[in-house]
């Protein structure tokens, strides 16, 4: 594992600067922002290159003066003082933050010049929280303040927030256009005595969110910018995020590894890199790893299946990527499990609508890990809108909250409506044909994975109902379980009507009542899905009542990531639990004990089942 500071101390400016001795017009500070995410203890590597955002000079004793109350709200974190007094802008200068906001509660970040010692308005100060912005410019010659609401920004959820400083005018850029402009601040900037650069974040209402989620980069120039070197940057940072870049000039991994659909004697993996590479890919069961494979094609995307292996054994793995150029990144060495023999005993997560918050996935992630499960079930909604069009929610959130534990415990998904498109989920996962929907064996269960986006072909005479009908009436496994996104069976508020505003709601989807029909006809034990960003666990169900001895239970497990969904406001008679939070699940079986549990984003242990036969 390598890093690569791109501001580091006293030197890092010049490293990063863009700098004319003709012009003097200078890049101060370049900074890019992405989350450090890791798991814990030996599993606390990152796979490949990397660039650190900015650090405080002083780590090992600081002090960071009294905190800047924005818009009345405390910082949940702090970056201060890595930028050395001396070259902090007095004249014209500019600032930039490139922001990714995909939550659907207020948060905010700034950066800003202000007093150390003592607790006095900002130099200056660009931010933004919530559906708002503002640009604060204190000179000698007057103050300056712009703040401007804001709508959805590029790709709905990206903007390059810029403020400018002449020397006469104050100036407010999104995404290129000019928002707002004042000549109210004149002459030099009025620094404090004692100033200190700082970047904060606002995140009270999104507990594991961190700057790094919402800043992917920022830069301090010492000159004003024109109009249309904004808009020069603006379209290089969009060619960035277009292309799933997450750091600049960096060979580096941007999905994966991925590890996903194991059986008994393979394993499939997929990565993909931010240029052209081939790849070498070592692996074994001991260290020094002993066999090594070789991708001499080069591409973005690469992915290979690891064959021969022994059922239920613990394998170590390296993938090494080559770019044209003969440089190298490597992933560290991780580890996976092959699939275990049928009667033993085995253990899986289930997770569901990972969607928008890579710190809610991944701290999901830390939590489904220490249960060492034997793999991982997602139940669609990978992304909130990962179609063609908008490969960063791939890149930028799923793989960057997913990979710690993805890199160790294979996935299997089905297809949710954010990535309906099936584009960018056919080319990041190995699956068996035709991929959208497919069954596998493990241990003592068969499991069925649907694609419930086509839904005519969830009716009879459909192809995959009918595809899972043979398959059910051929499965000779004690459990048999079927996953896909969608509700057969739901108490949420609104999906089915608007039970708050007095609609009815028949709190059912008639769309699957074929698959229902199915499901209680022919032994299925559990059914689990997401789509709605809750947990509810029903009671045993066949023929529209409760039936402990022969029912279906349905278990809905969407609280992955995405924006929280709420519940009727009075019971349903089929619903045994609900829960309004993130959650992970978690299912051992054993024989004829199906034992499953769930927990909540601090781990703890909210609903308990158990079914024997």
């Amino acid at each position: 594992m390598k890093y690569l500071p791109l501001f580091m101390g006293l030197l890092a400016f010049w490293s990063t600067a863009g700098y004319s001795q003709e012009t003097g017009r200078t890049i101060i500070g370049d900074w890019t922002f992405h989350p450090n995410y890791t798991l814990a203890r030996n599993a606390a590597n990152y796979p490949g290159e990397k660039i650190e955002p900015p650090k405080g000079r002083f780590q090992r004793f600081k002090t960071q003066g009294a905190p800047i109350l924005f818009y009345e709200q405390h910082p949940t974190e702090r970056i201060t003082n890595f930028v050395e007094t001396e070259t902090l802008p007095t004249g014209p200068f500019s600032v930039e933050m490139w922001l990714l906001n995909h939550v659907n509660l207020p948060v905010g970040a700034l950066i800003s010049v202000r007093g150390k010692s003592e607790p006095e308005e900002a130099a200056w100060l660009l931010g933004n929280y919530g559906d708002e912005v503002l640009w604060h410019v204190r000179t000698d010659g007057g103050t300056a303040s712009l703040t401007k609401k804001i709508g959805r920004g590029w790709k709905k959820y990206w903007g390059h927030l810029v403020g400018t400083y002449d020397g006469r005018s104050t100036k407010l850029y999104l995404n290129g256009e000019l928002l707002a402009e004042s000549g109210e601040a004149s002459g030099s900037l009025q620094l404090p005595p004692n100033p200190q650069i700082e970047v904060a974040g606002y995140f009270g209402e999104e507990r594991y969110m961190k700057i790094a989620n919402l800043v992917k980069a920022s830069r301090l120039y010492n000159y004003a910018l024109e109009p249309g070197e904004i808009n020069t940057r603006f379209k290089e940072l969009q060619q960035r995020v277009e292309s799933g870049q997450l750091f600049p000039e960096t060979f580096h991994f941007n999905a994966g590894p991925y590890l996903h659909y194991a059986t008994q004697n393979s394993m499939n993996i997929l990565w993909e890199t931010d240029r052209m590479a081939r790849a070498e890919i070592t692996y074994g069961t001991t260290l020094p790893l002993e066999y090594k494979l070789t991708i001499d094609e080069s591409a973005y995307i690469q992915e290979i299946t690891l064959e021969g292996l022994s059922p239920g054994t613990p394998y170590y793995y390296e993938i090494t990527a080559i770019a044209a150029d003969g440089s190298r990144t490597s992933s560290g060495t991780l580890t996976f499990s092959t699939t275990v023999a049928d009667r033993s005993a085995f253990s899986f997560c289930i997770i569901g609508d990972t969607e928008s918050r890579p710190h809610v996935n991944h701290r999901l992630g830390e939590l489904m890990w220490e249960e060492r499960p034997n793999f991982i079930m997602h139940l669609g909604d990978v992304t909130d809108g990962g179609q063609e069009d908008h490969k960063f929610e791939w890149n930028y959130e799923y793989f960057t909250g997913i990979t710690p534990v993805a890199s160790r415990i294979p996935f299997y998904p089905v297809p949710g409506n954010g990535e309906s498109d099936l584009y960018w989920y056919n080319r990041y996962h190995r699956l068996p044909d035709p991929e959208a929907y497919y069954s596998f064996r493990y241990g003592n269960a068969d499991f069925f994975m649907l694609n419930s986006n086509a839904r005519a072909e969830l009716q009879k005479g459909g192809k995959q109902y009918e595809w899972l009908k043979s398959g059910l009436a051929q499965s000779k496994a004690k459990w048999k379980i079927v996953a896909h996104h969608h509700c057969p069976v739901s108490s949420d508020e609104n999906d089915f009507g608007d039970t708050w505003r007095g609609e009815s709601s028949r709190r059912s989807d008639p769309r699957f009542d074929d698959l229902i029909d199915l499901y209680e006809s022919v032994g299925v034990d559990v059914v689990f899905y997401g789509h709605v960003h809750a947990y509810e666990r029903t009671w045993p169900l066949k023929d529209g009542r409760i039936d402990q001895q022969d029912g279906v239970v349905y278990i809905k497990s969407g609280g992955g990531g995405g924006h929280l969904e709420d519940f009727t406001p009075t019971p349903s008679w089929f619903s045994n639990k609900v829960q309004r939070g993130n959650h992970f699940c978690k299912v051992d079986i054993f024989d004829g004990t199906f034992s499953f549990r769930m927990y909540d984003l601090e781990g703890r242990l909210r609903d308990f089942m158990e079914l024997k036969k």
